[in-house]
């Protein structure tokens, strides 16, 4: 039948594109999910050192009364936080080891609010009157020092540290924390230590920061068969980052994925700096995909070629342990194009622009530990057809040139259920805001970062993929550690106006159910050996996807970090 279907080809080139079941569009949003899936190299947690006062303890057995306690000095917390730890005590007689555990209570308090080094004491008085005074003194700034053994340059990472701690009163954590998240956020740096001793002017403290050296190089190789049938199941990835090779927490990157044969190729370079010390920062990339189809459509010679260039700025609008706030805007300019026998059949230009908010949390949810990120973001983008014979039949067809925008909603979370075991969540959804979209701008609701016993490939303009999996941690050994895992995909595409396919139903909602094994042995410091086994089958029926259906399906990855 193939001769006939060329037949019919030459004739309507673009009318046939319709029945591919892969086209560049794809190419690119494989090779991103792949990108965004990579391992991330670990970073560390900062530590602020928690003084701690001991209780003042007297056995005299001498009692004053204290009608009420008076606060002097800055109220920087809620005066009903203070007046709840205070109210036992007052209207009663009290020994002086009661006083003191009174101002300790306040001591707990402001610390725990995030003044490491506040202090409430009782200072001599007169007391006669039932009015007890406790003065507190939360702590300023003495001489702050900067210890930097990293790759930055010592005045860049010196403005940093002046930008995140400026105009700070009073020693607070979240300035703290602040100052030493966005130091480690520089390529090349660890994360910093501090050290607080007792300052020179009275009510002050000295810091000093201790910022080590990060990596210069880092990067991994991963092997795995996520791929396409069309262009290849077995898949070579890999990342390299050249961390600050200016000196001021800049890096260098590159990425890449080869699938068998050469069928889908994909290469990425970009070049990220900050920009000003509060936690700015700028990323330029540029990339090229390209695929080749094989199986029953490899004497098609069907192609594609996809080049894009972008660029990116992120800011940290809030940075803590517990929680971090960034903000991003993203211009793309990219270019795609599907071929076949040579003919092209969709040459368009998009250019986009991607506005984001990302909130990562430690929390608790039920009074367990839990782990949230979150991304929202809305993209707004403009398709182009330069030739006038490939705008016409698009217009007549899946109507996907001119203006377009979208939702997009990407949340991940693990709740801590037991020392070893936990649920892990992840959402993804999509909601296209002006009809059909370009493929390169669908969402792909199976593959591996989908339902995964469904090859890849069906996708759509609305979308939604939820995704629990319990994990249990097996007991590790010499730095190799493993855990098993049960897991189910259910998620479903919509195309907002299908009346241009047949072979794609308007709504399709797919199910499995999986088990999965995960190994890292750190052979180094820092450095793993990766392995991720899944097998996953499907369930509820196929729902007009029979095509991709495999049933059951066995997914392998392998690879290390450096």
């Amino acid at each position: 039948m193939l001769p006939v279907a060329v037949g019919a080809l030459l004739a309507t080139p673009q009318a046939f594109a319709q029945t591919l079941p892969f086209n560049i569009g794809d190419a690119v949003r494989q090779s991103e999910a792949t990108r965004n899936a990579a391992p991330q190299p670990r970073v560390g947690t900062p530590i602020l050192p928690m003084l701690v006062e001991p209780p003042f303890v007297l056995k005299d057995k001498e009692r004053l009364f204290v009608r009420r306690f008076k606060l002097e000095g800055p109220q920087l917390v809620n005066e009903a936080q203070t007046q709840a730890l205070l109210a036992p005590y007052e209207g009663r007689k009290l020994t002086i080891a009661e006083i003191y555990e009174a101002a300790d209570k306040i001591t707990t308090l402001y610390r725990t609010e995030g003044y490491l080094v506040a202090k409430a004491y009782v200072p001599a008085q007169n007391a006669t009157s039932g009015t007890l005074q406790i003065k507190i003194v939360p702590g300023k700034y003495g001489a702050v020092t900067l210890k930097n053994e990293s790759l930055v340059r010592d005045q860049y990472m010196q403005s940093v540290l002046d930008s995140a701690l400026k105009n700070e009163t009073y020693i607070h954590k979240d300035r703290l924390e602040r100052a030493m998240l966005l130091m480690s956020d520089l390529a090349g740096a660890g994360v910093p230590r501090i050290a607080i001793g007792p300052g020179k002017a009275p009510e002050t403290s000295d810091f000093v920061f201790g910022v080590p050296e990060g990596r210069r190089v880092d990067g991994y190789l991963l092997g795995d068969n996520y791929g396409s049938p069309y262009t290849g199941r077995n898949r070579l990835s890999a990342g390299f980052n050249l961390n600050s090779p200016f000196g001021f927490g800049d890096r260098l990157s590159a990425y890449g994925i080869l699938s068998e044969n050469a069928k889908l190729k994909n290469g990425r370079v970009a070049y990220s700096m900050p920009l000003g010390s509060d936690g700015l920062r700028a990323e330029i990339s540029a990339f090229r995909t390209t695929y080749k189809l094989g199986g029953i459509y490899q004497n098609l010679d069907a192609t594609g070629t996809a080049n894009g260039i972008a660029g990116t700025l992120t800011y940290a609008i809030k940075r803590q342990r517990d929680e971090s706030i960034y903000v991003s805007a993203n211009y793309t300019h990219k270019s795609l194009n599907d071929n076949i026998l040579g003919l092209s059949l969709s040459h368009r230009v998009i250019d986009e622009g991607i506005i984001a908010v990302t909130r990562e949390a430690q929390d608790s949810l039920l009074g367990l530990p839990w782990f949230t990120n979150a991304t929202l973001s809305l993209t707004v983008g403009r398709v182009n057809f330069p030739d006038p014979a490939q705008l016409a039949t698009n217009r007549l067809g899946v109507d996907t040139a001119g203006g377009f925008s979208k939702l997009n909603l990407q949340a991940t979370s693990t709740l801590a259920l037991l020392e070893n075991l936990s649920l892990n969540t992840t959402v993804r959804a999509q909601r296209s805001l002006s009809g059909n979209l370009d493929s390169s701008e669908q969402f792909g609701l199976t593959g591996f970062w989908g339902v995964r016993s469904f090859d890849e490939g069906l996708a759509g303009d609305h979308g939604y993929l939820i995704t629990p999996e319990l994990k249990y941690a097996l007991p590790g050994f010499n730095g190799y550690s493993h855990a098993l895992g049960l897991f189910t995909d259910v998620g479903a595409v919509w195309i907002a106006n299908p009346s241009y396919t047949t072979t794609q139903r308007a709504y399709t909602r797919l199910n499995d159910v999986g088990i999965g094994y995960y190994a890292t042995y750190e052979y180094s410091p820092g450095r793993q050996l990766l392995l991720k086994a899944q097998a996953a089958h499907s369930y509820g029926g196929s729902g007009g996807a029979l095509s991709y259906d495999k049933r059951t399906k066995v997914l392998l990855q392998v690879g290390f970090t450096f």
